[in-house]
């Protein structure tokens, strides 16, 4: 049995009740998690990320989250982790344990950039599945998550993800910039791997104004059909995936 001992620290922004697309084939609830040592120009949750939008969150109270978590254990199958970064969050271990304790799954979506975490997690059995966001080819890493996104590190929690016997899929948002070629090449970094999903860059319904950089909302990116195309040359090197709408 978990402890309650520091989960108070916690630092969890938001809470989607009922969510059936984040965890396949499972009614799940998604937590957000604080903070993120990416900056990625595209990213929709810039108030989770930028320091001075963040500390003018109300943030949940852990304990009430898993509260609520605890009635509606019946309901729900799964617990998504996100974030910004949930892996910076120094109670996550501690959390999770207390999650399962519900019997509930737990996915965990990560940047991939700290796979000390992710190692202790797969050795303790208590994540189900993990969701890697890959951001672009290795040498224009830090073009797409900012100065701090080492593509060494996303190499290595790959490799933890494939010698392990969890569920996962590795994942690119086609924001503006990335060409076929980008995905290409990608694919020829990260394979083999159980699953691969394209996702196309969507500006969000305020125009971008909550993009961590607006302007990019402006930026031409590839269109749905075109990622079908580039799915198409690269698909038969993974176990599983496609593009997801």
């Amino acid at each position: 049995m978990a402890t309650a001992e520091a989960a108070d620290t916690m630092k969890l922004a938001g809470f989607q009740g009922t969510t059936l697309i984040d965890y396949p084939g499972r009614v799940a609830t998604t937590l957000f998690a604080v903070g993120c040592n990416y900056r990625c120009p595209f990213c929709h949750n810039a108030e989770l990320v930028l320091p001075d939008q963040v500390d003018g969150l109300d943030l949940l109270d852990p304990e009430d989250v898993i509260r609520q978590l605890a009635r509606r254990s019946g309901f729900l199958d799964a617990v998504v982790l996100t974030g910004g970064e949930p892996t910076l969050q120094p109670d996550l271990v501690v959390y999770i344990g207390r999650i399962r304790d519900l019997d509930l799954l737990v996915k965990l979506d990560t940047n991939g950039s700290d796979p000390s975490t992710l190692r202790a997690l797969l050795d303790l059995g208590v994540l189900d599945y993990v969701a890697v966001d890959i951001k672009g080819p290795p040498e224009r890493y830090a073009e797409f998550g900012g100065p701090a996104a080492d593509p060494n590190a996303v190499a290595e929690t790959i490799s933890l993800l494939r010698r392990s016997d969890i569920d996962y899929e590795l994942r690119t948002t086609v924001a503006p910039g990335l060409a076929a070629a980008d995905i290409e090449e990608i694919a020829s970094w990260i394979a083999p791997a159980k699953r691969y999903v394209l996702q196309a860059f969507r500006v969000p319904g305020d125009e971008g104004k909550r993009l961590l950089d607006p302007s990019w909302a402006k930026r031409p990116a590839l269109e749905e059909t075109e990622i079908r195309s580039a799915w198409e040359g690269v698909r038969d090197r993974f176990e599983d995936g496609g593009v997801r709408a």
